[in-house]
């Protein structure tokens, strides 16, 4: 317990669905009651079918607001209170008539059964100091409760977590520029096409300095070697565009380089239905790797948290001898992921009201990279 108090939820110890990364580790099985073994992990949206889907978000919805006052309150010591919070919070469901699944309701009568036992079963050891055994039961008991609180979560989210999609770049068809095959269409999971107005954030082409506003965030925060940077560039064609280039390394348990740009207290999007990017390839090797959109909200700048979208860009020749751009496409729709330093967490998907940073990545593709970039942009 001491060594969990020293670990603060900042570090996705106390963040929503933690303990389902956490669950075969020592830490987390010291937490529970001594003669309990760690319950199974419920499978993930099993319950949310017996549900009315405004009754499993409002659910969802009262476990995430909880655990945003009660993390806080447990890293600073206080973790009677929140103890106090979530079980209130458990027992509020699991009486609620409107929640009409079992299996929800026991896992939360089981967690406030557990969060009791610690103080029944502790009340009968001696202890050479009083108060810090109290404290120890308080901790038992907010991650008794926390873990319930997260296992409904994983009832209920839906669909279950699985592959993320990869959005390809739009082919271009031959012709001769009159036949309406010309015309710009998706291929694999990219969204169709809207022949509605776009906006573009950063024309490279117009404002290649722009670039130089990127800034760097790669592994080095964890000890790793990876590089990259963003910066304008120009082909011996006259071309000016954005180059997004490095190396991802595995050493030192690393193995990412990304670049990110402040967008300020929060740029309205709502209008849009999402970003595009118009790139290519720099190189063969880059065609095949997956190339990540980060990008975040209001609530992300405060919590540390980030989604993704992963998509690819085909190759046809260096810059020096092909002047043509792909698009890709990716729907705000597909940033539901929420993550923070690579774990999910759980709160709503991205808000396009309130968009202050995005940036490209490259994760767990080890070697070079070189992506051109024309453009980055909002479509509708």
């Amino acid at each position: 317990t001491r060594s969990m108090r020293a670990a603060p939820c900042t570090s996705s110890a106390l963040t929503a669905r933690a303990v389902g990364y956490f669950s075969r580790g020592a830490s987390v099985r010291s937490l529970s009651a001594s003669a309990k073994p760690v319950m199974p992990r419920p499978r993930q949206g099993s319950a949310r079918a017996s549900l009315e889907p405004s009754v499993a978000d409002g659910v969802v919805l009262s476990i995430t607001s909880v655990i945003k006052y009660g993390a806080p309150l447990y890293n600073k010591g206080d973790a009677k209170e929140c103890s106090k919070l979530y079980k209130q919070t458990a027992l509020s469901i699991a009486r609620d008539t409107a929640v009409t699944s079992e299996a929800i309701k026991k896992r939360l009568r089981d967690a406030v059964a557990e969060s009791d036992a610690i103080f029944d079963t502790s009340s009968n050891e001696n202890e050479s100091n009083e108060n810090d055994n109290v404290q120890r039961m308080h901790e038992k008991s907010a991650w008794a409760l926390r873990r319930g609180l997260d296992d409904v979560v994983d009832l209920l989210l839906n669909p279950s977590v699985d592959e993320p999609r990869v959005f390809e770049a739009m082919k271009k068809s031959g012709g001769d520029g009159n036949d309406e095959s010309n015309e710009e269409t998706p291929t694999g999971s990219s969204a169709p096409i809207v022949a509605t107005p776009t906006a573009a954030l950063f024309d490279f082409q117009k404002s290649p300095k722009t670039a130089e506003q990127f800034r760097e965030m790669h592994d080095r925060v964890m000890g790793g070697v990876s590089v990259g940077s963003m910066k304008p560039s120009t082909n011996a064609k006259g071309e000016v565009y954005a180059r997004f280039s490095g190396v991802v390394r595995p050493d030192n348990n690393g193995g990412f380089a990304s670049t990110r740009i402040s967008l300020g207290s929060g740029v309205d999007l709502s209008q849009f239905d999402g970003f595009y990017l118009d790139v290519r390839a720099g190189d063969e090797k880059t065609a095949q790797k997956q190339i990540l959109l980060v990008a975040k909200d209001d609530e992300c700048m405060n919590t540390q948290v980030n989604f993704k979208a992963a998509f690819k860009v085909g190759f046809e020749g260096d810059s020096e001898s092909s002047s043509s751009w792909s698009r890709v496409l990716i729907p705000f729709a597909a940033f539901d992921r929420p993550e923070r330093m690579g774990r999910a967490v759980v709160r709503g998907p991205l808000k396009s009201g309130s968009i202050c940073e995005i940036g490209l990545m490259v994760l767990k593709e080890m070697g070079d990279f070189d992506l051109e970039i024309c453009a980055i942009g909002m479509y509708k």
